[in-house]
């Protein structure tokens, strides 16, 4: 069985910034990164075409804001990016759409944010990629398509398994990068009869730790339903179509959907994400096919009336070949951040990070990295 100083559990912009920081500080920490997705990203994730090269369509987070003063640990840790043009500001235009299906120039802080919008280039994904790459090959081992479900403390270290359990991994530290091993909405998303760090550190065991799982218990995230698309060829350069278009308030309660994504592929191709808002109803796994199926059908139906204004695109949509609807089950926290100071508890010596971490950048791509630089200097500086 192998065995690691840290394992980190999920590969989105809080665990890779985790680890790109520690790499930075010089760390000689011999880290594991298990991952339930086919690779890095998270709500950063970028949907490719096996059978169409070029295709990188961005279903989670189309970009993000930054703050223009940061700290120094994440300023040292984007610079980077910046400089290999990995994380660029998008240039092209954000508009609004209104109840009537009327687009004018967005205004409100959600769909234009103070500093604008920053994207990885050529995909999202490509941002945690590029902080996963500075932290090398020798002290990293990357573990997708792996969903650990089992974790176990013991005197020294921590023993994370797999559903089956034909997998397993020894760490003398562990840090959740995400919510669903500490939160009671894994009982029924997945069908689990417990949560799992729960489970594995007895209530009265560590102070610091029932205070952060009972935070989390009451905490609260919006759910996303995006639908992806392949509208085809286009005869538009890409400054020609906006990057986003966000409904206005009224528009989003008649129709449910938060903004609607445009990305240009290669060889003229185009996609197009619809961010569909959560209709309440519960997800299981008995559940989740019909839901997905239901989601995609009412949101597929509503393109043809969102993108009335733009006659291209909406003429497109004859042709345009539905992806498929991805779940985002916690896509922003809502309430409850957990504390800085319990994002690291010694005493069972486990870790969070993730934008449902207090602080500048709560509930945002931001708010993650900020956590990951945070907990990198925290656990740097206690080894």
């Amino acid at each position: 069985m192998a065995e690691v100083d840290l394992a980190v559990i999920g590969a989105g912009l809080a665990g890779c910034s985790l680890i790109g920081r520690l790499q930075q500080l010089g760390s000689d920490l011999n880290i594991a990164l298990i991952e339930a997705g086919r690779g890095p990203g998270g709500r950063t994730a970028t949907r490719r075409k096996r059978d169409q090269s070029g295709w990188l369509l961005n279903h989670g987070a189309p970009g993000f804001n930054l703050s223009e003063s940061m700290p120094e640990g994440m300023d040292s840790l984007l610079k980077p990016l910046r400089a290999r043009g990995v994380l660029q500001q998008d240039k092209r235009a954000v508009l609004s759409l209104d109840v009537e299906a009327g687009l004018s120039p967005a205004t409100s802080p959600d769909a234009w944010p103070n500093g604008g919008w920053w994207h990885g280039v050529p995909s999202m994904a490509s941002i945690c990629e590029a902080l996963l790459d500075t932290a090398g090959t020798a002290q990293l081992s990357r573990q997708f398509e792996t969903r650990v479900r089992w974790l176990e403390h013991r005197k020294d270290h921590w023993l994370l398994e797999n559903e089956d359990r034909t997998w397993s991994l020894r760490a003398k530290r562990l840090v959740l990068s995400g919510t669903l091993l500490a939160h009671p909405r894994s009982l029924k998303m997945l069908a689990w009869d417990d949560v799992p760090l729960r489970t594995a550190i007895a209530e009265g065991v560590d102070d610091d730790l029932d205070k952060a799982l009972s935070l989390l218990q009451h905490s609260q995230a919006e759910v996303r339903w995006n639908l992806m698309v392949d509208l085809g060829v286009l005869a538009l350069n890409a400054e020609e179509l906006p990057a986003q278009i966000w409904l206005n308030d009224a528009a989003k309660a008649r129709w449910k959907v938060e903004r609607l994504v445009l990305q240009p592929q290669s060889v003229g191709r185009w996609g197009l994400v619809v961010h569909g808002l959560d209709s309440g109803q519960a997800i299981t796994p008995e559940s989740q096919g019909h839901l997905l199926a239901q989601e995609q059908q009412r949101l597929v139906e509503l393109l043809p009336k969102l993108l009335q204004a733009l006659p291209v695109v909406s003429a497109a949509l004859n042709q345009a070949t539905p992806l498929g609807v991805m779940r985002w089950g916690a896509s922003r926290p809502l309430n409850n951040p957990l504390p800085q100071e319990l994002q690291w508890c010694p005493t069972s010596a486990v870790g969070f990070c993730g934008d449902w971490i207090a602080g500048t950048g709560f509930g945002r791509a931001e708010g993650a990295v900020s956590s990951g630089v945070n907990l990198a200097e925290q656990l740097h500086a206690d080894r």
